[in-house]
């Protein structure tokens, strides 16, 4: 009985009200037609979009480049014999466009089936990032006590650099590389210091940083800096030593970001060290201060782009194209004498059983048998290996021709004459960036999960799944690569790496 008549005073008050209220009932009703239709069909309207540049992008090398084509806004499609990996998850990269109202700019940043190893830059997030900073005159960084191969010390000038920016650093010494030994590849520190383009291009990094970061100036030196006389120089610096143990283990991900520059700039002041414009104060980091900054703390769109900053040097990028034309010979494909696509699948393999190899990684028979099955699933025939031990890539081919009819090559066979002559002129450590960059090109990759160099180009690769908005790559593989080893946990194991690798 109650239940009837408060129904029945629902039902009069809503016959007496709706005829009061007509009007704002309609208008409202429009209103929401008139936003559905905004945001689902107005795909003109760039006013919705939060990630647009606050000042136009360009590509650095060519200031005149035009807007993305419709082509460049969507993923590309899997490489031809892609085939699902058996140890891959079962997620789906989406590109934003199938969200109704999603940033429509989320041009991708890298294409396996073409010569282009970097893209249009992308300078915005950076810009950005450095607009929110508060800057400190005469606070100076060095980032050079780095060593080993091209995924460390990429990650280590980064992390550098990024930390830089959180202080408010307003110069940065051009970063120097130090060289490998070359007779004793796990001799890191006693072959002396090379200068940044043995890796990198440093036109491109000094362009990036004038343009879209200039509050932070870049010296050739030390003795470059105003008022060097007064200059206090702080060696073997570590960020993590301010953390006041508050992670369980310092190589864990960090933390305590949210109130580093807080407790940076008190140990600053308290040991009277406070710099300023006439009276500056360098920062150099201790070695293996790398993987220390999780780069989805920063936002995706600069997760996406920040590692850019740091391209290989245009020799290496030459030798990768002539390795990829004689690649394309090598899988029977006429390569495109324009450098405009690349049609020809390959597996790409990164065989990590050199002499520094850590005893704990997975070894040649365990790297081995997860590269078999990765071939043997996409039904590949061909691939390209990049390994520093000659004696295991001999063994390698072997089996793999014995097992499968897998024709296996590399760089050293591929090239000839003067490229030839061009490539063992460089370094252990240069050569092996050419195998980086040969690799990103492949059908499907896969290589040893602990290894930084195999990490960076999966993480590279990922980018095409969702462009500049990609979400985070997630072990052991996505439908482009895939990683042989298992981790079993979290720190122990390397695996905070993949929170904290710029692509």
């Amino acid at each position: 009985m109650v239940q009837k008549q408060v129904s029945d005073m629902i039902t009069g008050v809503w016959r007496i009200k709706w005829w009061k209220y007509r009007y704002f009932l309609i208008a409202g009703l429009l209103a929401n037609i008139l936003l559905i239709n905004r945001f689902y069909f107005d795909q003109s309207i760039t006013d919705l979009n939060p990630f647009r540049s606050p000042s136009t992008d360009i590509k650095l090398e060519n200031p005149a480049a035009s807007a993305p084509s419709k082509d460049q806004a969507h993923p590309p499609p899997p490489p031809p014999s892609a085939s699902p990996s058996p140890n891959a998850p079962t997620y789906t990269a989406i590109p934003l466009t199938a969200y109704p109202g999603a940033p429509t700019s989320s041009a991708k940043l890298f294409n396996l089936q073409d010569y282009d190893f970097n893209g249009d830059y992308v300078g915005w997030p950076l810009e950005r990032v450095c607009h929110e900073t508060t800057w400190t005159p005469g606070l100076i960084y060095a980032c050079d006590n780095n060593s080993g191969g091209i995924g460390n010390i990429r990650n280590f000038i980064l992390s550098c650099l990024r930390y830089g920016i959180e202080t408010g650093a307003t110069g940065i010494i051009m970063p120097r590389i130090q060289r490998r030994h070359d007779d004793d590849l796990a001799n890191l520190f006693n072959a002396g210091f090379k200068p940044f383009d043995y890796f990198f291009d440093e036109e491109h990094f000094r362009s990036v940083m004038s343009t879209y970061c200039p509050q932070m100036v870049i010296y050739n030196s030390l003795e470059d800096v105003p008022h060097k006389d007064n200059l206090m120089n702080i060696d073997e610096y570590y960020p993590k030593d301010l953390a006041d143990g508050d992670c369980c283990d310092n190589r864990g991900a960090n933390k305590h970001l949210d109130v580093y520059r807080g407790k940076f700039e008190n140990w600053l002041n308290t040991t009277r060290r406070t710099p300023n414009a006439t009276h500056p104060v360098s920062i150099r980091y201790r070695w293996a201060m790398f993987f220390e900054w999780p780069i989805y703390r920063d936002g995706p769109e600069f997760a996406a782009t920040f590692g850019d900053v740091l391209r290989l040097n245009k020799e290496v990028e030459s030798l990768a194209v002539k390795t990829l034309d004689e690649m394309a010979k090598f899988v029977g494909v006429q390569p495109d004498p324009t450098h405009t696509k690349f049609e020809a699948p390959f597996l790409g393999v990164h065989l990590r059983t050199e002499s520094d190899a850590l005893g704990f990684w997975p070894d040649f028979n365990v790297q081995t048998e997860g590269y078999m099955k990765q071939a043997e699933a996409r039904e590949l025939k061909h691939a390209y290996l990049a390994c520093g031990n000659a004696t295991d890539g001999h063994r390698f081919g072997e089996m793999a021709y014995e097992k499968l009819k897998l024709n296996t090559t590399s760089k050293l066979d591929l090239l000839k004459g003067d490229d030839l002559k061009r490539l063992t002129d460089l370094t252990w450590d240069q050569q092996a960036l050419v195998d980086f960059l040969v690799l990103t090109k492949s059908a499907h990759f896969t290589g040893c999960s602990f290894s930084s160099f195999t990490m960076n180009i999966a993480f590279k690769r990922h980018l095409m799944t969702g462009g500049l908005f990609t979400r985070p790559w997630k072990s052991p593989g996505d439908p482009y690569s895939t990683l042989v080893g298992r981790f079993d946990s979290w720190y122990g194991d390397w695996m905070f790496m993949y929170e904290c690798m710029w692509p």
